[in-house]
């Protein structure tokens, strides 16, 4: 059946080209439907406990996206007259950007006055015509005093300025208004700094980070794909050296890659910066394929077949190599969906399906574009075929030294990889070339606010925030969190109430306290809504139903491990003080704080699923458990260096750098796959050891060092991402690919060597260069 179908795939290869490019037409069109989406949250499963909670918190307190400006004046003091002059103006044009609600700044942070029973509330800098020596020190003596301003709306040491802009997006428009208003932030910013020589913006916020990560999809769609695109056919010209093989390739490559993302987007699928990668990785992938087919097709028509009958001779070699190898490659990226992170196992999908689409290419479109030049026209393509088969018979003769050497490194490096940390930081997904970054890490250095956890603490009934009860307890729990090590600060409604109190009783510091009165709690808050500013009110502070005060509990610098500390200090400390208060706090921070902690078992059962389907799959290829399994040594073993000189260069471990491990153990076993179906096929044939390992390394050797320069350096070109995720992912798989290469060629003869001893008969000689390919090919 088989060669029925591979004889139908040459005789009536246009038939086969005409039904793929009909399919390709058609799916086409759902490109421009695609659906981009830079929302940081879309790093989280919709169903893990933490994110609901986040989103429930948001809900409950309609707090919305936020826009960050980070002020620095060119004589980097906020405290100067012309500086405040500035700041003032700045917060009326951020007013002004589309779709801002409100902003919260040192100049229109409420002042709270107290006439009689009269309650005023005014800016701090109402006009910057008062401004003078005399008010501007004011200012710096009163922001100094008050603890939710120094480090929040300036820094303590009075250089820095923060602005804090609430937004308020269209859900039906989300990515358009995200565009509109990062643009029009960038020109603010742009015009302030040339209006204001020395004076600095940074932009910062889940705002500003949104817009950074649509500029990083759309740079890796308009410049890392097409390097990807171009490098890999110029990679393959010169190493086939044919415009045959350069346009076979790019036939396949191009309809592979666009006939799945026909369907990835048709399925739902959107593009992000991690599933950004999925097109490139077809891309080389599709290469790969075509590389096998190609280059035996070469040589048989340089040894005189007819251009039909060396196709179709290509065609039957390859088949079962060829689906082998898609298939343990898909099995890798189907290990991505034990992961935690959605854009994983997206892009782990739309690869998958993109190497099943490639893998039917290379047999659908390949003939057709291959079989329009003639044979007479083919150049030498770079061959390795003689020094392989000489290589062959020196790891005949050879000790296993090398191996056991190999084995011995693998192993202690393998010792190092549970000392890695588990880190994933979103201050950490942008290269430093961007300003994004250069952005946070700023904010990180002179504000604090930059790392906050949310907590919820509820009453009990409707209305019970007044309780002087439950408002004590809060109070009692905020100052222990200003207490702990790792809180920079706490703001919540209690101190609202607190600061109210003292301003009704003649600012006497001793009043600084919840007043035992249920009735004048609501007072206050009733005195104090009616007093804000339009735009300004209490729901970022109490819910709707006056029963749940939120905390926000701002940080100082902490990694993911220190992070979950607290947050487990937290709980102790109200399970055995406040057990009716104790609840679940959240953040994006503390988001991919867990992220991180569940890396680990992500890892363990992707890869777990992934070995052990491709252990599976390799026994049941070669029909044989012996070297099923012996195949698995020449492909763990070069994971296994990678992270333990990660583990002691890095020391730290994140999302993507775990999860490479899957993909990886999909990916490199393709070229001991073709090595070691070859070896069996000539055992089988009768063929003695050292010609069978000749005839393996002979006839797929030069194909899986194309193969592996074009997946490495394709791989290692996705690194120019911006989004610093994809560097990670790059930099390792590359690493892994060619480690695992030189374990193919070095170690695996050994292993082949060993572990076949069914032949005693004495060692042939190794094929004469003039001989050889005649034995091999034929």
């Amino acid at each position: 059946m088989v060669n029925a179908l591979m004889d139908s795939l040459v005789s009536k290869r246009w038939y086969f080209f005409a039904i793929t490019s009909a399919i390709l037409l058609a799916l086409s069109l759902q490109i421009a439907h695609m659906a981009f989406n830079g929302n940081v949250k879309v790093m989280f499963d919709e169903n893990d406990k933490h994110y609901q909670r986040l989103l429930e918190l948001e809900t409950t307190y309609e707090d919305s996206s936020y826009l960050v400006v980070l002020f620095q004046p060119a004589n980097k003091n906020v405290f100067e007259e012309q500086s405040l002059k500035q700041l003032h103006g700045l917060l009326q044009a951020i007013e002004q950007l589309p779709y801002v609600q409100r902003v919260d700044a040192l100049p229109n942070h409420p002042r709270i006055t107290v006439n009689g029973d009269n309650l005023d509330i005014t800016a701090l800098i109402e006009t910057v015509d008062d401004l003078n020596p005399q008010t501007v020190l004011a200012l710096k003596q009163h922001t100094q005093s008050q603890g939710d301003l120094s480090g929040h709306f300036v820094s303590e040491n009075g250089r820095v300025a923060a602005l804090f802009a609430a937004t308020n997006l269209p859900d039906n428009n989300h990515l358009a208004a995200i565009h509109a208003l990062g643009k029009e932030a960038q020109q603010l910013k742009q015009h302030f700094e040339q209006q204001y020589p020395g004076s600095t913006l940074y932009l910062n916020g889940d705002i500003a980070i949104e817009h950074a990560l649509l500029n990083v999809i759309m740079d890796d769609i308009l410049r890392v794909n097409p390097v990807v695109f171009a490098t890999i056919f110029l990679l393959v010209g010169l190493l086939l050296r044919t415009a045959m093989a350069m346009a076979s390739t790019i036939a396949v490559v191009a309809f592979s890659t666009t006939i799945a993302t026909g369907i990835n987007v048709a399925l739902g699928f959107e593009m992000n910066p991690i599933t950004m990668m999925a097109p490139a990785i077809i891309m080389v992938l599709a290469v790969a394929d075509s590389v096998h087919v190609l280059t035996i097709y070469s040589v048989q028509c340089r040894a005189g077949e007819p251009p039909e009958r060396a196709m179709l001779f290509s065609l039957k070699k390859n088949i079962g190599p060829v689906f082998w190898t898609s298939i343990t490659t898909v099995a890798g990226f189907m290990g991505l969906n034990f992961g935690d992170s959605p854009p994983f196992r997206s892009m782990g999908n739309m690869a998958a399906i993109g190497i099943i689409i490639a893998f039917i290419c290379t047999f659908t479109v390949l003939p057709s574009v291959a079989l329009l030049f003639s044979s007479k026209q083919l150049s030498k393509p770079w061959s390795l075929a003689d020094a392989l088969a000489r290589f062959s018979h020196w790891k005949g003769h050879g000790k296993p030294s090398l191996l056991i050497a190999a084995i011995a490194l693998s192993l202690g490096l393998g010792f190092a990889i549970p000392t890695m940390k588990l880190n994933d930081d979103i201050s950490n997904y942008f290269d430093d070339s961007l300003e994004i970054n250069n952005s946070i890490q700023f904010a990180k250095e002179h504000i604090d606010g930059a790392q906050t956890i949310l907590y919820s603490m509820n009453s009990g009934s409707e209305n019970g925030i007044y309780e002087p009860a439950f408002l004590n307890q809060v109070d009692a729990f905020s100052q222990w969190l200003r207490n702990h090590a790792e809180v920079a600060r706490v703001e919540s409604y209690v101190d609202i109430i607190k600061q109210l109190n003292q301003r009704f009783n003649k600012d006497n510091p001793t009043y600084y306290a919840v007043p035992n009165n249920r009735q004048l709690n609501a007072q206050y808050t009733l005195l104090y809504e009616l007093a804000l500013p339009a735009g300004m009110e209490l729901t970022h502070h109490i819910n709707s139903t006056r029963s749940e005060i939120k905390l926000t509990v701002s940080l100082h610098n902490s990694d993911n491990q220190t992070l979950i500390q607290l947050e487990n200090d937290i709980h102790h400390w109200l399970d055995a003080n406040m057990p009716a208060l104790n609840n679940q706090g959240s953040s994006q921070l503390l988001l991919f704080a867990h992220m991180g902690t569940k890396i680990l078992h992500s890892m363990i059962d992707g890869s777990a699923f992934t070995f052990l389907f491709v252990t599976a799959f390799m026994i049941f290829a070669f029909r044989s458990v012996k070297f099923g399994l012996l195949s698995i040594i020449p492909n763990v073993f070069p994971a296994l260096v990678v992270y333990g000189i990660w583990a002691l260069w890095v020391g730290q471990v994140n999302h993507a750098a775990a999860m490479t491990f899957t993909i990886c153990l999909g990916l490199v076993v393709d070229d001991s796959i073709h090595l070691i179906s070859k070896y069996l096929d000539a055992r089988r044939q009768g063929k003695h050891q050292q010609m069978a390992l000749q005839y393996a390394l002979s006839t797929s050797g030069t194909a899986i060092v194309i193969t592996t320069i074009t997946l490495t350096c394709g791989i290692l070109l996705l690194s120019l991402s911006h989004f610093a995720v994809n560097d990670t992912l790059a930099l390792m798989l590359a690493a892994i690919i060619v480690l695992a290469l030189l374990f193919d060629l070095l170690i695996l003869p050994s292993l082949l060597l060993l572990a076949d001893k069914k032949s005693n008969a004495p060692q042939p000689a190794v094929a004469s260069p003039s001989n050889y390919k005649k034995e091999v090919f034929l």
